[in-house]
């Protein structure tokens, strides 16, 4: 939804880089961007909402229901007139949403109306640019759909001044009569339509089935056209699109059902049953969601049926928006207007969360859209990049996207992203591991086929490598005892000094003793830059385009002059390697953690495994109580743990997820474990895939570790189909003695397979070749 806000780079932020390097230099915590307020991308919004009127009599056995294999929910209900059901799913085959409303089992008929709501009657109505759209409420003669057509706001820096949106709903009746109504008229003043509120009254049916499909156009004409016009392309578009599913499952003049969700159950299914999780028999699995949440939160331990079923609906999730872009903070879906932060992507964390079991959770269709969700930000991070920085061929990731644009505007002297570095390393990093699991492949963008390695991973590598590289100026740089230096016209380092990322950036806080977030030498900042050159340099060995050897050594030698990290009394790894600055643990971020997660550098550093459990350790201890509601947190947490091999730790941020009032009855998952705001939000569902993928398998290239994070209450489990980031399939079956591993390669390779604390082996698999071994552990 437009908003009147600018969709441009504010061009003094070029000027501004080297005030603020001079005021972190110098200890000047009062800059403040010359007082700039940030401004916001557009809102997800929703479409029409679809009221079903009946008479209203006493009913019981009330069920909804949600079947993860075909992505089909439903509704049973019984009264005097028998039971009821409907059905629902949304087509991967047909691009529709499909519902199947049946008479009774009684037998008695149908009798409803069809009608929309007023737009203003949906929460958070007029808090944004959707108080200055205009729409319509439409029927066709013949009751065959009704549908809301609406023009967006035409604000003149809107790339959308002139587009719009339809929802259409087709309306089909078995038997009985369908007819256009009008209902009392609507007081929306943004409906510009001649009959205000007309509706589909439907009485005396057998079935009626509805198929609705919704878009939206950047060309709908202009906004004073708009409430004359007869006709809009976009819902002749849909009327047809849609009648087209009638007609193609109707079976001798009737519309079949069931053989419309057989193409897309079969689909669905494919995608979720490529992974299958057991972790015991805790005879709780056939407990309705209500009662399940409400056991977990009274026990004092990690319910098996509880994690399975969180699992499995997390998955769910990440299916049901995989294809052509990535979850929003709310998943696919908002049934309200300008939901909290705008129900846009998130990139400090949020996005990369439910990115994290993505690829090693076997859902290559949710990698591919992953893909090209951030090829479509590619120019504006480069323009980011030139803007911000003077920088040339690199990128630079905002915090957040609507889905059109990632232009560097969200940020202000508390949140100032714009000294954001470590996005585009942690971007592009999701795009590598699926090139670990899946290996090299072609991607279909935009009508042209893409090679992986050729024409994504490596162009996208060199240029946040660009980024670190033109970042770092010998001007600013540390001394051999560590000081933060500065020395004007400086143009290369001494023996012993090392580069100042500089200005850098932690989300979203800042040390206990200094009042402002814009710093120097964020550890995320240093270990995404090494974890970033590091991906850089495999690529470059992979493909060995002319020239490559010169350019690893580059890289590798800009790596060797990043700083290096500090560490606190406790032994905790600092969140800034800055002499100057003290750690501040009230928070729920632990960006710091970077090397662990999503990282792989403390695999081969037992002395920073263990400043990072320190850090843990206190960020819990001293944010309890403080800012440790935020759900995102703890899987934070969690998957951090599992790379440190803290089975106690991760343990630990998933029993406070589960436990805590975070699920909805559906659920789906809160952005707060208290419920505070009641913000609908995927990240918590989806990143507990992450997490439990990561607590029971690690890998990378060459290496597959089973059990590297288990609780000691699964004893024994299994779980099938993941993926090990060394383009290998495994399922694992444990014991408490024992760990069954069964690998199938797709790539020739010599692999070290082990369980974490247990025996390891080396087993060498031609390509396409399945082994199974057992371990001790």
């Amino acid at each position: 939804m437009p908003t009147n806000d600018p969709r441009r780079i504010p061009d003094e932020v070029t000027g501004e880089l080297e005030e603020a390097r001079q005021a972190v230099i110098n200890g000047d915590d009062t800059w403040d961007i010359h007082g700039r307020n940030a401004t916001y991308f557009y809102a997800f919004h929703p479409g029409h909402v679809l009221r079903m009127t009946a008479k209203k009599l006493l009913y019981h056995d009330y069920i909804r229901w949600t079947d993860f294999e075909t992505a089909e929910i439903g509704v049973r209900y019984t009264d005097i007139g028998g039971a009821w059901e409907r059905r629902t799913f949304s087509s991967r085959a047909d691009n529709v949403t499909i519902t199947k409303i049946s008479k009774s089992s009684l037998g008695a008929k149908i009798n409803l109306t069809l009608s929309l709501d007023d737009c203003w009657s949906l929460r958070n109505w007029g808090n944004g640019g959707e108080k200055d759209m205009r729409y319509k409420k439409l029927v066709d003669e013949n009751a065959d759909f009704i549908a809301q057509i609406a023009h967006y706001p035409s604000y003149e820096n809107s790339e959308l001044k002139n587009g719009g949106y339809c929802g259409l709903t087709r309306v089909i009746a078995q038997g009985g009569k369908k007819e256009r109504v009008v209902l009392d008229e609507s007081n929306d003043s943004e409906n510009v339509a001649r009959d205000k509120n007309p509706a589909i009254r439907i009485t005396g049916a057998d079935a009626v089935y509805l198929i609705t499909k919704s878009d939206r156009t950047f060309d709908m004409g202009r906004m004073e056209d708009f409430a004359a016009a007869e006709h809009y392309e976009l819902l002749d578009r849909l009327n047809d699109e849609t009648c087209a599913v009638a007609e193609k499952y109707s079976r001798s003049g009737a519309f079949d059902y069931d053989a419309a969700l057989r193409p897309h159950a079969e689909k669905q299914s494919a995608l979720f049953n490529t992974v299958r999780i057991d972790l015991g028999d805790d005879k709780k699995e056939a407990l309705p969601n209500e009662y399940l949440i409400r056991m977990q939160q009274k026990s004092k331990t990690l319910l098996a049926s509880m994690v399975e079923r969180a699992y499995n609906q997390g998955r769910y999730v990440q299916i049901c928006c995989a294809g052509e872009s990535f979850p929003r903070l709310y998943g696919m879906w908002t049934g309200e207007w300008n939901p909290s932060w705008r129900g846009i992507y998130t990139m400090d964390a949020n996005v990369n969360l439910q990115a994290s079991g993505m690829n090693t959770g076997n859902l290559r269709e949710a990698g591919i859209g992953y893909i090209k969700f951030v090829l479509r930000q590619i120019p504006d991070w480069e323009e980011n990049a030139a803007k911000t920085y003077g920088m040339t061929d690199a990128i630079q990731v905002p915090v957040n996207t609507d889905g059109d644009r990632a232009m560097m505007v969200e940020y202000n002297r508390w949140y100032p992203f714009q000294y954001w570095n470590a996005g585009a390393s942690w971007m592009l990093l999701p795009i590598f591991e699926f090139w670990q699991c899946f290996g090299n492949t072609e991607i279909e963008y935009n009508g042209e086929t893409l090679d992986l390695e050729r024409d994504i991973l490596l162009p996208l590598l060199t240029k946040q490598a660009n980024f670190w590289q033109q970042l770092c100026t010998p001007e600013y740089f540390t001394d051999a005892a560590g000081n933060a230096r500065y020395e004007a016209g400086k143009t290369a380092l001494n023996e012993g000094e090392k580069y100042l990322i500089i200005p850098s950036y932690s989300p979203e806080n800042e040390p206990a003793n200094y009042h402002s977030p814009i710093t120097a030498n964020a550890a995320m900042d240093i270990a995404a830059a090494k974890d970033g050159l590091r991906m850089t340099v495999e690529m470059e060995k992979k493909l060995q385009a002319p020239g490559y050897e010169a350019r690893v050594a580059k890289w590798e030698a800009l790596a060797a002059l990043l700083p290096d990290y500090q560490f606190d009394e406790t032994g905790a790894l600092c969140e800034w390697a800055m002499k100057e600055y003290e750690e501040n643990n009230k928070h729920r971020h632990i960006s710091h953690l970077y090397a662990a997660w999503p990282a792989y550098e403390t695999q081969s550093n037992p002395a920073l495994v263990a400043a990072c459990n320190q850090a843990i350790e206190n960020r819990n201890r001293e944010n309890e109580g403080e800012d440790d509601t935020a759900s995102h947190g703890w899987v934070h947490k969690a998957l951090v743990a599992a790379r440190l091999k803290n089975a106690d730790s991760a343990c630990h941020s998933l029993y406070m997820l589960m436990a805590d009032h975070l699920y909805y009855t559906s659920l789906m998952t809160d952005h707060y474990t208290h419920n505070s705001w009641g913000v609908f939000c995927t990240d918590t569902s989806i990143g507990t895939v992450g997490m439990i993928d990561e607590m029971l398998l690690y890998s990378n290239t060459g290496v597959i570790e089973a059990l590297p994070a288990l609780p000691d209450a699964w004893q024994t489990g299994s779980i099938q189909g993941l993926r090990a980031r060394t383009n290998a399939q495994v399922d694992l079956a444990w014991t408490a003695d024992t760990v069954t591993v069964m690998v199938h390669s797709d790539q020739a390779q010599e692999l070290l397979v082990s369980v974490c604390g247990g025996e390891s082996r080396t087993l060498t698999l031609a390509a396409g070749e399945t082994k199974q071994l057992t371990l001790d552990r």
